[in-house]
């Protein structure tokens, strides 16, 4: 039984990643075209703008760090209910991926609202430098492998306290009456 359930455990783990992964890329593109880049991903693409382009990705990377906390603590929810139950259900299935759900959405809010926040800090200390014009018109990749450092130092700074949070979510006990 306990190898069947580990099993459960990866294959679900294994699932999520690889859906939510392709997912999230999608969804971090859409969102960054609309609220946090000047030009879009694809225009940069198009365009070989090496700058627009490590931002872009930065971004990406970004989010994807922060989600896959959700990931981690949802398979947590689901062996506590594997071990609780000594058994495999729909039921426990449905909990796990609720779970899931909201980690999901709070991590994927998190990390734009933390781009969101970095960028106005960033624009207000450094009024001088229009980053925009810098980066789409002149292709300044200094500025890019700066902000790229910037952006990726922040989420893995934030990364620990975040999934802490997400951890806190589990209702372990809770979890062992289902």
């Amino acid at each position: 039984m306990q190898q069947y359930n580990v099993v459960i455990l990866t294959t679900y783990e294994l699932s999520l990643s690889l859906i939510f992964c392709m997912l999230t890329i999608y969804l971090a593109t859409v969102f960054m075209n609309k609220f946090v880049l000047s030009a879009p991903v694809e225009w940069f693409i198009k365009e070989r703008h090496k700058s627009g382009c490590l931002v872009s990705g930065a971004l990406i990377l970004s989010v994807l760090f922060l989600v896959q906390g959700s990931i981690e603590h949802s398979t947590s929810a689901l062996q506590s209910l594997l071990m609780s139950n000594n058994q495999f259900s729909l039921k426990i299935l449905g909990i796990a991926l609720i779970y899931f759900s909201v980690f999901y959405i709070i991590t994927f809010l998190a990390s734009f609202v933390l781009m969101f926040i970095i960028s106005k800090i960033y624009r207000k200390m450094m009024a001088p430098i229009d980053f925009d014009y810098e980066i789409e018109k002149k292709d300044n990749f200094g500025l890019s492998m700066f902000l790229t450092i910037i952006i990726i130092s922040i989420m893995i700074f934030i990364q620990a306290p975040l999934n802490h949070f997400l951890g806190s979510l589990v209702f372990h006990n809770y979890l062992d009456k289902f």
